[in-house]
């Protein structure tokens, strides 16, 4: 789709490219939340399946940001990875 650059406001041109701006923009901050909340879809700006696996991986991201939306749970997380190995070096170690 070809934009049209220094349309005039109000006229059909100009309402085209305000339009697609802003049909972009909201495509754009949708493409930053699924990458923050999903990682495996940032990798290398592309996923390294076949279309039809993306699809569905786009898909279940989709629905999973749904529930996490409605459930109003926040998009800003951090997971917390124990240490198996050295929670069990300090337990031998009293003060």
């Amino acid at each position: 789709m070809t934009l049209f650059l220094n349309a005039a406001p109000n006229t059909p041109e100009g309402t085209y490219t305000e339009t697609y701006i802003r049909g972009r923009n909201c495509a754009e901050r949708l493409n930053g939340i699924f990458k923050a909340r999903f990682r495996c879809i940032m990798g290398e700006r592309k996923l390294r399946y076949d279309p039809d696996k993306v699809g569905h991986i786009i898909n279940a991201s989709a629905i999973l940001h749904n529930i996490c939306v409605e459930g109003r749970l926040d998009n800003n997380f951090e997971i917390e990875i124990q240490n198996d190995e050295a929670d069990m070096g300090n337990q031998g170690v009293s003060s």
